[in-house]
């Protein structure tokens, strides 16, 4: 049978059409015709993640955002549906977070994975969530961080600085007691050695040392001592 020109026409006509119903399926990342269950996660911030956003359970692509709403209560919050393809299953006390993909790349929902003794989240119920941080909060965090550690800096500076002058000021009498606790040292060491090869003295009582000999043998020790 021969067809006709109109009757090839259309048949590359509707072909084409079919190509490119598939080609914005395929491009378009659609779950029309795919299996799965939808989830919910309250945010305060979302980072400017966007609908159809990618949704990754520990690094592994599970689903998509499927739709961000304001939800106004007591409080004004974001209430993000997540559709998770079917066979992937979250634990109660999983968390969701959004992050990036690198620096500067697209933002997506990473879920974190929760722990064994948990029971699954059914269709429809609440996941746990976190905020992703801020870059205005970063900025006035690393603010207030260099003005503590400026500050700090100049509080050890006036320490050190009050700990010279103290050191200056008192430098005689720190020498005098570093010279007397020499001496006592000294005399120590000479006493121990006495005793050592001595030690009958120990059971003798000797005549005192007057105190002016004391006297003398110590200036004659501090002058041998600054000459040498």
């Amino acid at each position: 049978m021969k067809m006709s020109n109109e009757a090839k026409t259309g048949l590359v006509v509707l072909l084409c059409v079919a190509a490119l119903i598939a080609l914005i399926i395929k491009v378009g990342n659609f779950t029309v015709f795919q299996h799965g269950y939808s989830i919910k996660a309250h945010f305060n911030f979302t980072g400017g993640v966007q609908k159809h956003a990618p949704v990754r359970l520990s690094g592994v692509d599970v689903g998509e955002v499927k739709n961000i709403r304001l939800l106004y209560g007591d409080k004004t919050v974001i209430e993000m549906e997540i559709w998770l393809e079917d066979g992937v299953r979250l634990r109660s006390d999983s968390v969701a977070y959004v992050t990036t993909l690198g620096m500067m790349g697209e933002k997506y929902v990473e879920i974190k994975g929760g722990s064994a003794t948990m029971p699954y989240l059914k269709e429809g119920e609440l996941v746990p969530s976190e905020d992703p941080v801020r870059l205005e909060e970063l900025m006035k965090l690393g603010t207030k961080v260099a003005d503590d550690v400026g500050n700090m800096a100049k509080d050890i500076s006036k320490m050190t600085k009050h700990l010279d002058d103290a050191v200056v000021d008192n430098k005689p009498k720190l020498d005098q007691i570093f010279d007397n606790l020499e001496e006592t040292s000294e005399n120590f060491n000479d006493f121990s050695a006495d005793i050592k090869y001595h030690p009958w003295k120990i059971l003798v009582k000797g005549k005192e040392t007057p105190k002016e000999q004391i006297a003398k043998d110590r200036a004659a020790k501090l002058e041998a001592k600054q000459k040498s």
